[in-house]
């Protein structure tokens, strides 16, 4: 898969202008149609300057008209430049280095413009921050309103200016909020999300971007390439522990399943299984919870240390087993709990695992799982892992209970995805 056009949004992407846009907005709401605090309750992240203009006029009975739209944006970008004059913004990190090395790059990708901004605001923002040059082509805020019309646009354009016709998986959309995430989904392009604008990263993440970061400067020209591609090695989980080289293990069962059982009530009793346990925190967690506890691994070393572990008061059985093994359950359990056992699979084991699962909790019965949500770009394991993937895998069998993002430790924090799923009713045959 070659990327062949890289698309980026600007603000909170490219650069932070400090809310000039904003209040150029509220200036022309106050100073040319009268109304004072008229765009207070906006919000702007992710949105065209048209649909914009448009929801003002909507709120204020303000009639909708092709001349008023221009009156609007005309004293908007004047009131635009007089902002970025005045206002200190400045370049989001690693954008600078990002944008010399993709013109540098043997591959000569087309780099271009994704954004709601209309042509001469970006210009305006762009010139303000030293970014004007390097862009290519571009769509734009007064192209069309809707975000995902103008993805299309720009696919348009980038075929036209490589005389070639492009399809989405060689676009990668760069971008700040769910909406360059829906949009690079709307023309089949990956989307980089990344949490220097309007949201957070476990928000981004929630709509499941190809890769999500807290920084560009987390990315390379070579990670842009490879962004969304599946890529594989293989792994001796027995050597690693008897390597030492365990980083997974933090020595203690997750931050987010001790929440949830100090929450959770009626637990006592119950049976629970805990598939991939490594040295046995979160399955000694629900033990002492009250709950009867099978534990599994493949690594022999890790059931040995497990036991070692343990307190002999504890009720739980450790056992060195392949969960997808066929027939391995005999007796549905009322839990199945997994810590980032997922991501450690294999995409090609995955539905292995699903039916594994399956069969493994009752009718009625939880599975509960703490996901690391990972790009797919990186060598695996961990392999990647999505909301949208963990959603479309899970819904036939089970319910979604809720799902949330629990406390986690510092250096996963952000990426973790707490899901409660309940066994649905078997579909008869």
């Amino acid at each position: 898969m070659r990327t062949r056009l890289v698309l980026f949004d600007i603000d909170g992407t490219l650069i932070r202008t400090g809310g000039a846009g904003v209040k150029a907005f509220a200036q022309t709401a106050e100073h040319i149609f009268g109304k004072p605090g008229g765009t207070r309750a906006m919000r702007f992240h992710g949105r065209t300057d048209v649909s914009l203009v448009r929801e003002f006029f909507r709120n204020h009975g303000i009639a909708d008209t092709p001349d008023s739209v221009q009156q609007f944006l005309d004293a908007y970008v004047q009131f635009l430049d007089e902002q970025l004059r005045h206002h200190r913004g400045e370049v989001c990190p690693g954008i600078r280095e990002l944008l010399a090395a993709l013109g540098q790059h043997a591959e000569s990708p087309v780099v271009g413009l994704l954004t709601g901004n209309i042509r001469r605001g970006a210009g305006l923002k762009l010139r303000a921050h030293g970014l004007a040059s390097g862009f290519l082509m571009g769509a734009f805020g007064d192209d069309h309103e809707d975000r995902n019309e103008l993805a299309r646009i720009a696919l348009a354009r980038g075929s036209a200016l490589l005389g070639d016709s492009l399809v989405g998986e060689e676009v990668v959309v760069v971008g700040d909020t769910r909406a360059d995430i829906e949009c690079a989904r709307a023309i089949g392009a990956r989307c980089i999300a990344v949490a220097t604008g309007g949201e957070t990263l476990p928000s981004l993440l929630e709509h499941s971007p190809a890769l999500a970061v807290e920084s560009l400067a987390e990315v390379s020209v070579e990670r842009i390439f490879a962004v969304g591609q599946y890529r594989e090695q293989s792994t001796d989980w027995e050597a690693l522990y008897h390597a030492g080289d365990t980083r997974w293990d933090k020595g203690e069962a997750a931050p987010g399943l001790r929440d949830f059982l100090r929450q959770t009530p009626n637990l006592a009793g119950q049976r629970v299984l805990v598939p991939g346990c490594g040295r046995g925190h979160d399955a000694r967690a629900w033990a002492e919870a009250g709950c009867r506890v099978v534990a599994l691994d493949v690594a022999p070393a890790a059931i040995s240390e497990a036991q070692a572990l343990t307190p002999a008061r504890l009720e739980t059985q450790f056992e060195c087993d392949d969960f997808l093994r066929e027939g391995l359950i005999s007796e549905p359990f009322d839990w199945i709990f997994e810590h980032t056992l997922w991501c450690a699979l294999s995409p090609t084991r995955r539905a292995d695992y699903v039916r594994a699962v399956t069969e493994s909790v009752r009718t009625g019965g939880h599975y509960l799982a703490i996901n690391y949500l990972q790009p797919s770009d990186e060598v695996g394991p961990p392999f990647g892992v999505t909301v949208a993937e963990l959603r479309e895998r899970w819904r036939e069998a089970f319910e979604l209970v809720r799902d949330w993002v629990p406390r986690s430790y510092p250096s996963r924090a952000g990426r973790e995805r707490m899901f409660l799923w309940r066994r649905r009713t078997p579909k008869p045959r």
